[in-house]
This record gives C-alpha cells, sequence and structure tokens, in this order.
C-alpha cells in the first residue's frame, strides 16, 4: 500500500524530502505558502553566494596588472545589477525546484500548516491533509530583540539587506557568526565601512583558532574594524544613522545597521504546544537520532530541531527522516562529520574536531599546518592568503579534523569529509598521491607535517644535547 508523506515547509528540507520520498514510491503533500527553496535560495545561501563570486570577481580585476593585464578605466561595482544577478541565479534555482516536484507529482499546496497530530495537517484555505507521516520542515528565522529595533529602514536582518535599493557608505554589523563575517566581506570588497562589533574575542569563534586568526588577520588587512568582547544591548536611531550602545555608553555608530546574532526556529503558532510536541529552550522541536518527535508519526527536519543550522545538513535528515517513516534501512548520522563551508575572503572548509575540541576530548594531538603561498598553483593563482590545517591523534594516527582557509576550501574539504566518516588515519592522506600543481596538495603537506616532516617545509631538526655531542 503507497504510504502518504504530508511536508510542512519547502527549503533544503522540505523540498529534499519530497523529492526523496516520491522516489522512493511514496505520495507526497508538500505544504508552504511561499515559493520553494526557503531562506537558503531566496534570502540565504544562493543570494550571498552569488554577491560572494561577483566581489571575488571585482578584486581579481582591480589586481589585473599583477596578473599581465591591462584594462582601460576603472571597475566598479553596480549593486542594483548585482541584486539582479542574483535574482536570476534564484529565479533559474526555483523553476529548477518547481520542475523535480512536477516530475515526482509531489502536490504543492500553498498555505500556511498547523499540525493537529503526527498524522494530519490543518492547511489555511486547504482543509485537513492526513497523511501516514507528517515531517516539519520549517526552517528560522533571524533574531531581531526588541531593544534592536531603532529603525526598520536603518536596521536590518539578512533577510532584508537584500531589498536595499542603495548602499550605506558605513554599516555596522552586530554578530560574530557566519552570516556576520560573510556580509562584513562583501560589503567591504563593494567599497562600504564595515564595523563589527562581537560578544566573543574573536570572528567565528566556533571554528579552530588558527583559521580564525586568518580570518581577523584579513579583517585587519581591509580595513573592517573588528570590536570584540563588546554586548551590544541596544540600538538608538540619531538623526543620521544608529548608534549601539553597550553598558550604557556608545560604543559604535553607523548610517545602517546589520544585526546578525543568530536565528530562532519557526514553530512559533504551529499549534506544536497544543498537540503536545515537546519543544526546547530556544523553541526547537526535540527530535531523536531519527528526527522523530515524542509523536507517533511526526518528525521535525531541519534548523526547526536546532541540531545543526546547515542547508546541507538539513537535507541529509531529510533523507534519513523519509526512510524512516517508511520503513527503509536507514541509521542516524554521525553529525560531528559533516563539513563546514563559510564564505569569507578567502573562504573557509572545514570538517571534524578544532585542536582545541580535540585536546578537550582528551586526545593526544598533533597538528600539521601548511601555508598556501607554499603551493606552485596557488602562486600562479596570486591567491597566496590561507592554509591548511590536519588535526590527528598522535598515538593512534586517527584523523580527527582537517581546517582549510583559501581559495576553493569549500571545495576541498570534501576529501577530509569521506575520510573522517570511514575512521581513516592521517596516512590515507600522506599515501594518497596528490596532483600537481593543485590547492589539494596543501591537505597533503599539512598531513606529512602532522607527522613530522612536510616536504615543501623546513625540516624539523631535533634537538642535540651537549653531552651528546661530546666525543
Amino acid at each position: 500500500m503507497t504510504k502518504h508523506i504530508a511536508i510542512v515547509g519547502g527549503g533544503p528540507a522540505g523540498y529534499v524530502a519530497a523529492s526523496h520520498a516520491a522516489a522512493e514510491g511514496a505520495q507526497v503533500t508538500l505544504i508552504d505558502p511561499h515559493p520553494l527553496g526557503g531562506t537558503c535560495l531566496h534570502r540565504g545561501c544562493i543570494p550571498t553566494k552569488t554577491l560572494v563570486e561577483v566581489c571575488n570577481l571585482l578584486e581579481k580585476m582591480r589586481r589585473a596588472e599583477s596578473y599581465g593585464l591591462h584594462l582601460s578605466g576603472t571597475v566598479e561595482p553596480d549593486w542594483p545589477a548585482m541584486r539582479a544577478k542574483a535574482g536570476k541565479v534564484i529565479g533559474l534555482l526555483n523553476t529548477g525546484i518547481n520542475s523535480l516536484m512536477a516530475d515526482r507529482r509531489v502536490v504543492h499546496v500553498q498555505g500556511r500548516g498547523r499540525v493537529l497530530d503526527g498524522h494530519r495537517v490543518e492547511v489555511t484555505g486547504h482543509g485537513v491533509i492526513e497523511a501516514d507521516a507528517v515531517l516539519i520542515c520549517t526552517g528560522s528565522s533571524p533574531i531581531l530583540p526588541e531593544s534592536f529595533i531603532a529603525d526598520r529602514a536603518r536596521v536590518v536582518t539578512s533577510d532584508d539587506l537584500l531589498h536595499w535599493d542603495t548602499l550605506p557608505r558605513f554599516l555596522l554589523i552586530v554578530g560574530d557568526g557566519v552570516v556576520a563575517c560573510e556580509y562584513a566581506f562583501i560589503m567591504n570588497a563593494l567599497g562600504v565601512q564595515v564595523t563589527l562589533v562581537a560578544m566573543g574575542e574573536r570572528p567565528l569563534p566556533f571554528i579552530d583558532s588558527d583559521i580564525s586568526a586568518v580570518v581577523q588577520r584579513e579583517m585587519r588587512r581591509r580595513g573592517i574594524e573588528f570590536i570584540n568582547k563588546c554586548a551590544v544591548e541596544s540600538l538608538m536611531a540619531i538623526p543620521d544613522g544608529v548608534v549601539a550602545l553597550a553598558n550604557d555608553k556608545v560604543v559604535a555608530s553607523a548610517e545602517r545597521v546589520l544585526v546578525a546574532i543568530g536565528r530562532r526556529p519557526n514553530t512559533h503558532g504551529m499549534g506544536l504546544e497544543e498537540a503536545g510536541v515537546e519543544l526546547g529552550p530556544r523553541g526547537e522541536i526535540v527530535t531523536n537520532g531519527f528526527m522523530q518527535t515524542g509523536l507517533d508519526g511526526l518528525y521535525a527536519v531541519g534548523d526547526v530541531n536546532g541540531r545543526l543550522a546547515l542547508a546541507h545538513a538539513a537535507s541529509a535528515q531529510a533523507r534519513l527522516a523519509v526512510d524512516h517513516a517508511l520503513g527503509l534501512e536507514c541509521a542516524p548520522l554521525d553529525e560531528s562529520v559533516i563539513p563546514w563551508a563559510v564564505f569569507t575572503m578567502p573562504e573557509i572548509g572545514c570538517v571534524g574536531m578544532t585542536e582545541q575540541h580535540a585536546i578537550e576530548k582528551g586526545h593526544a594531538v598533533s597538528a600539521g599546518r601548511f601555508d598556501l603561498r607554499g603551493l606552485g598553483k596557488a602562486q600562479a593563482m596570486s591567491e597566496l592568503t590561507g592554509m591548511a590545517k590536519v588535526v590527528t591523534d598522535r598515538v593512534s594516527g586517527r584523523l580527527l579534523g582537517v581546517h582549510i582557509i583559501g581559495a576553493h576550501a569549500s571545495d576541498m574539504v570534501h576529501e577530509a569529509a569521506v575520510l573522517l566518516r570511514q575512521g581513516a588515519t592521517v596516512h590515507a592522506i600522506t599515501q594518497t598521491v596528490h596532483a600537481h600543481p593543485t590547492l589539494s596538495e596543501a591537505i597533503h603537506e599539512a598531513a606529512e607535517d602532522a607527522l613530522g616532516q612536510a616536504v615543501h617545509k623546513p625540516m624539523k631538526r631535533k634537538k642535540t644535547h651537549h653531552a651528546d655531542a661530546l666525543p
């Protein structure tokens, strides 16, 4: 008998769940009042990465002479044209998702869903939809405290920024996470003077400290002001902009402010508490390893369950939840080996434990590093900023984490993700021949360095004691 899966939310969790369930023979109803693709496609990953690519091209063109190229005239950013470019990419991918759903005969019901239990969803204007299982995939929204709403024309979240018709001369960013740091580099490349105010000591505090140090150094080199250890308590409108207050003192001011202090799961107004669904302290839906809630038939996938706020993690969780709901063979995800990609300038790719985390876990750590500037490919590309870092257990040789910052880091990290998932040792990298000249050689060199000697680094010589030197 064909099973019916109802999915509430059409982002990278919802539409992937729909696609996968339909491919497995299920009848699928996808409920979302908005165009499919979610925040990732319409306001997050895709438009921001389009802007990052444009900014990378802009910076290369500004350095054209270093490549032996002579451009006539200056190269200047065109913000409306950049927004239009992002809009075209969004439109193209949205059309692709709609075509995919049509091909799989997924029924898209445009309305807001209210969960009644694990088998029924009430949809505004469409009545009650009954199913064998219900997946909640409603994502998350940016947090904007009431004390920060000084002037909604000048104080925005990442959901609003792409609607700007013009760019400010001065921008204040509150936050130190992925969104805050990515937009700091984007706006700086476009000629905006950026100040970033963070609660933590360094940008991207969750990543390896050596990688974060490169980010902070690049911010300083580019003129991005980074104010650390500062908890902004409120924002106040002034005639020509906004000021940030901490301890009743002005700590920064700008024409406009981007608030990027985190995201909140979209669970409000869905009838979850009335249905008896357990929620965590941030409003996230509590799930087990198979993405099941405490209600029979009800699953929660992606940002809404608060487990890992990554689009690709949401998609992986979606496949798992569908397999479990359909009774297919499946196993919980190992979320510790899901890679991260951060599109600062340069970009970051990382997976597994940081050196600090590995030490806290009790490992005898050996970490190897290699600067990209030591690679022929990096020199040829004039992409010298960055490094690769390999974290291993010195006793067992087991690979614990790989962290990369530099050109194409987000693409290179998957070599490490595969090895970590397999529980490989560092020798799996050093004994794999890496093509030359490539940027991936940095991972090989860093792995060799973790073992003691990297071919293209100064030789590590053991200290000779004076007594040993005597004849």
